[in-house]
């Protein structure tokens, strides 16, 4: 079970549907906003602020490479190349939109003989 979170949210290879993408997605969204939360309660609070500051860069980091993973893992359901994952750089958000809308490939295509699973 651990390693079928960590193909999801970290492997590159495979493809993944709409409907493991969407919460994915959102639970990395959701984690980001986390520190920003714990910095605005700090109310002024230099250290607590520095603190979860830090926090912020961590989770902004991981989660951005995650965001990147998944999207891949979507674009390949898609039967299209993970380089277009490089849009997330730009507008991470409308990127998101689209692969939560867009179909996937019915069957297998050349990243994948199934949906949810690693290549």
């Amino acid at each position: 079970m651990a390693n079928q979170y960590l193909w999801l949210f970290f492997g590159f290879s495979g493809r993944v549907s709409r409907a493991a993408y969407i919460p994915a997605g959102l639970l990395l969204y959701l984690a980001r906003f986390f520190p920003v939360y714990r910095i605005i309660a700090a109310d002024g609070v230099e250290s607590v602020e520095t603190f979860w500051g830090g926090v912020f860069l961590i989770v902004i980091g991981g989660t951005l490479i995650s965001h990147i993973a998944l999207s891949v893992k979507r674009f390949h359901d898609m039967g299209r190349s993970g380089w277009f994952s490089v849009l997330f750089l730009v507008g991470d958000f409308l990127v998101y939109l689209f692969l939560c809308i867009a179909p996937g490939n019915p069957g297998p295509n050349r990243y994948g003989t199934k949906t949810d699973a690693p290549g």
